[in-house]
């Protein structure tokens, strides 16, 4: 990965709105969906949003979603088409997971596209319980969900 990519949870107005312009192109304008895609897909809970930034523009980001049980949920994960395979999301995946291990989260979460699956596998994400919601949207481009999870806070007394 390029080593003049910058991760940061703080952003300006204009750094956020870049931000959430990339997320709507790479995850949801595809599949036809409003621009207001991430509004309408926003959770409850404490919002974290990590972005990978080089040379001046957002070139990645992530949301995840903190609950009352300390677990994690990764709501949403993009890389800019002309980074993919360097790295960048492999890294804002990571620093959530080490966030999440600093504040002693018990486990991380996602409703993973079956496109994405292999990606969560080798950052340690397996299965988990329950059935994966399904959209007809979704399935009319081939997009299926499965829920995986990976446990980080194992062993520790809040888990």
């Amino acid at each position: 990965m390029a080593k003049d990519v910058i991760l940061r949870t703080a952003m300006s107005p204009s750094q956020e709105l870049e931000l959430d312009d990339l997320l709507w192109t790479a995850l949801w304008k595809p599949l036809g969906l409003d621009r207001d895609a991430r509004g309408k897909f926003k959770a409850r809970g404490r919002e974290t949003v990590i972005a990978a930034e080089m040379d001046g523009r957002i070139i990645g980001g992530l949301v995840a979603v903190w609950d009352d049980q300390g677990d994690v949920e990764l709501r949403h994960l993009a890389v800019d088409a002309a980074m993919r395979g360097r790295g960048v999301g492999t890294r804002l995946a990571t620093t959530l997971l080490e966030s999440a291990r600093a504040q002693d989260c018990c486990r991380v979460h996602a409703i993973a596209r079956n496109t994405s699956v292999p990606f969560f596998r080798k950052l340690g994400f397996g299965p988990a319980p329950g059935t994966a919601p399904q959209h007809p949207l979704f399935e009319q481009h081939g997009i299926r969900f499965e829920l995986m999870e990976v446990v980080i806070g194992e062993g520790t007394d809040n888990c």
